[in-house]
């Protein structure tokens, strides 16, 4: 078979809802049999699928369907182990998915049962007095053993629930409402799940037995991992939507796209609700009460064509109000994930100024190296003095942007080693170009995986960068081809079966090392709550081990001088006075705790004493941040598109802080949370003035590439000598 190494290296499958696809079980076991075949084959571990692999792969099953170990029955799981664990694997090879469907209508009956007993324990009195505690994640635990266990764990469930209501200052009535609607919600998108849906789960959890980062993705998940992943655009009419908070029957548009169809022709507007499509002359489709990717799915269509909608308008009238759209679809680019730059007029902690520039690059996608390219030509001529790479919510891509990514930065040579089964290869910038040669800092955090990992550690290898961030990288050194099934079974039985991800090959650094569960480690470490929580490759079931190749050959620039030390040591003496990471040194404090103690209060009394705690920590972090003086860094914001249009730099400003008591009634719904000053507020809108907002892990790294430039600008006026790097 053919391996691929142009492949995808994100993180994990982005799954959610997409429009399936009927399979008939026949084509659902022809579908089983080759995604066991692929992985027995060609998988890069080499397992076979043997009784071993089914055992893991049984057990994931029951743990995707119930991560939390609340619906099924502890003999549920007995019966079926007992039933298919020494023969799935014979199943798989025969054709035979039945298993699949067989515990998923278990899954549902439990589900039903569940969902009875929370209406009914919402009817009851619950006393808050007593000193009893909860536990919310149990994906570790076993499952409840009968059915006395399972009301006693929904028992409590509900009363936690209850709990967060009082909490909350909310009406007791409207608390059950909102409980009772969330489980009908999951019983009922449970429910709606079609045989396309139910296979992915279960050859997913097949996968998932080889590695963590194997999926089956059935037609429509392959074409919207494809969509957001990869070409980042499709076609449709340029509008997100979602479900009605109030009435999950109902999809609401919740924004439109800037210069997408349905914005230019102003007859939508956020607020509106969908209740039925209809393509071109067809009959509307009534889509009240369908799930929210069936809706998106019929909006979605070729450029060019028409769909017509009709909506209830959020500014009608009347409630009984209807109109129809009609709206052509054309092509809608996803540029909130494009990469974007800054131009930051920095004030360093002692009064210097300085012009510096940010590229913020979300994903490794198609052609985002001529992206990244373009942002620091720009970058460059409105005379910036170094350059941060910013990669802390990069979560991975393709494997051939990250080499031309790290070749803007390095004349010629290897970036990453990539070993399958057979060989090793290098694969190197072979361009020769150099678009950015001044300092640089690649700013890294415990999302930033795989091709992120690439990057960083090929430039820390090469000491062309300072890399600054967490403890350690996520620690993702595998790499998935993206393999249509149809290449393997034709199309004969199944028009389209869909794709398997999985892993062919490891990258290594040049330098012979591994990120595998290690990651990239700093050379300016920044503390982070991240640091102390169960995150990275590492804590991930079933991982591929870490181990190490010999060196490829390159050539170091060192850039870095022998000056890290010093680096270091300005930026531990400015953290020691900072008050944000004091605040974040609180919260690992915290965390710490919370980790030694897993269990909840379901007592009201020690509740609200946690929630008042937290709001007193809260309220004078927010007193104290409120009474310095206003930042005096200008932010400037350079889009791929003010590149290519050759537009002025777009002054930004963050958002306007909320009006005091807005929030009245928000507190605390469970045992307290930190969330450390560095990591932006939910709340921040991913738009032009939430890129203005200068975190605090990025603020530092603005101080830690400043003291860089000072250094290298001594070197080379000589007023300090470089120190050699010893091999």
């Amino acid at each position: 078979m053919k391996r691929i190494l142009s492949a995808s290296l994100a993180l994990a499958l982005i799954s959610g809802a997409a429009l399936g696809v009927e399979f008939t079980r026949e084509q659902a076991g022809r579908i089983a049999k080759t995604v066991g075949d692929l992985l027995d084959r060609a998988h890069y571990k080499g397992a076979r699928l043997d009784e071993k692999v089914a055992e893991v792969h049984l057990k994931n099953y029951f743990d995707a369907l119930d991560f939390n170990h609340m619906v099924f029955l502890q003999t549920d799981v007995d019966e079926f182990t007992a039933k298919y664990g020494k023969s799935l694997e014979n199943l798989t090879k025969a054709g035979n998915a039945a298993p699949a469907y067989e515990i998923f209508e278990r899954y549902l009956k439990r589900l039903d049962a569940s969902v009875a007993r929370v209406g009914s324990l919402l009817k009851d009195q619950h006393d808050f007095t007593k000193d009893e505690k909860f536990i919310a994640q149990r994906n570790k635990l076993p499952w409840p053993k009968d059915d006395a266990e399972a009301q006693e764990l929904w028992r409590q469930r509900v009363k936690f629930e209850l709990l967060n209501g009082k909490l909350l200052a909310e009406k007791p009535e409207k608390t059950v409402e909102k409980i009772t609607r969330r489980y009908a919600r999951l019983q009922k998108n449970m429910k709606q799940f079609d045989s396309s849906e139910v296979l992915q789960t279960y050859l997913s959890a097949l996968g998932h037995a080889f590695d963590p980062h194997s999926d089956y993705m059935a037609p429509a998940d392959a074409k919207n991992f494809d969509i957001h992943n990869v070409k980042l655009k499709l076609n449709g009419i340029g509008a997100l939507l979602g479900q009605d908070p109030e009435d999950d029957d109902y999809t609401k548009i919740k924004s439109l796209t800037p210069g997408g169809p349905a914005e230019l022709g102003k007859q939508l507007k956020p607020g509106d609700k969908i209740i039925a499509v209809a393509q071109g002359s067809a009959d509307p489709v009534d889509c009240v009460g369908m799930r929210l990717n069936e809706v998106v799915d019929m909006i979605r269509g070729q450029k060019g064509t028409e769909v017509r909608l009709t909506i209830i308008p959020a500014d009608g009238v009347s409630a009984s109000e209807r109109r129809e759209i009609r709206i052509i679809r054309d092509e809608i680019k996803l540029t909130e994930q494009y990469a974007f730059a800054r131009v930051i007029d920095h004030v360093t902690p002692d009064g210097k100024k300085q012009r510096l520039g940010v590229i913020d690059l979300p994903q490794f996608y198609q052609k985002c190296a001529a992206d990244c390219a373009k942002l620091l030509v720009r970058l460059q001529k409105e005379k910036v003095s170094a350059v941060i790479l910013d990669l802390r919510r990069n979560g991975g891509g393709l494997l051939n942007e990250a080499v031309e990514l790290t070749g803007l930065f390095i004349k010629k040579g290897p970036v990453v080693q990539v070993r399958n089964p057979k060989q090793i290869e290098v694969l190197e910038d072979e361009d020769g170009r150099v678009v950015y040669d001044g300092p640089l800092v690649v700013l890294v955090g415990h999302h930033s995986a795989s091709a992120s990992e690439i990057v960083a550690a090929a430039l820390q290898d090469y000491g062309r960068a300072l890399v600054v961030g967490d403890q350690s990288t996520h620690g993702k050194g595998t790499v998935q081809t993206l393999f249509p099934l149809s290449q393997w079974m034709g199309t004969r039985q199944v028009s389209d079966p869909g794709q398997l991800k999985f892993t062919i090959s490891k990258f290594y650094r040049i330098a012979g090392g591994t990120t595998q569960k290690h990651g990239v480690t700093p050379d300016i470490i920044l503390p982070n709550v991240l640091d102390y929580l169960e995150t990275g490759e590492a804590f991930l079931p079933n991982v591929l081990e870490a181990d190490n190749i010999p060196p490829a050959k390159y050539q170091r620039t060192d850039r870095i001088n022998g000056g890290l030390e010093e680096l270091r040591k300005h930026s531990s003496d400015r953290l020691a006075k900072d008050r944000d990471f004091a605040y974040i040194r609180e919260d690992i404090d915290l965390v710490k705790k919370q980790r030694a103690d897993k269990t909840i209060s379901l007592n009201e009394a020690q509740r609200i004493q946690e929630k008042k705690e937290a709001e007193a920590r809260a309220e004078a972090r927010k007193k104290e941040q409120e009474a310095r003086p206003p930042a005096t860094d200008k932010v400037f914001l350079v889009k791929t598109e003010t590149v290519d249009k050759n537009l002025p730099l777009i002054a930004v400003q963050p958002p306007k802080p909320k009006e005091k008591g807005k929030e009245a009634g928000k507190s605390e719904t469970k045992k307290p949370e930190v969330k450390p000053p560095g990591e932006e507020d939910e709340d921040v809108p991913d738009t032009d003035a939430g890129k203005a907002v200068i975190d605090v892990y990025l603020r530092e790294a603005l101080n830690v590439l400043s003291d860089y430039t000072a250094q290298q600008a001594k070197i080379g006026r000589g007023e300090i000598v470089a120190v050699p790097r010893s091999e």
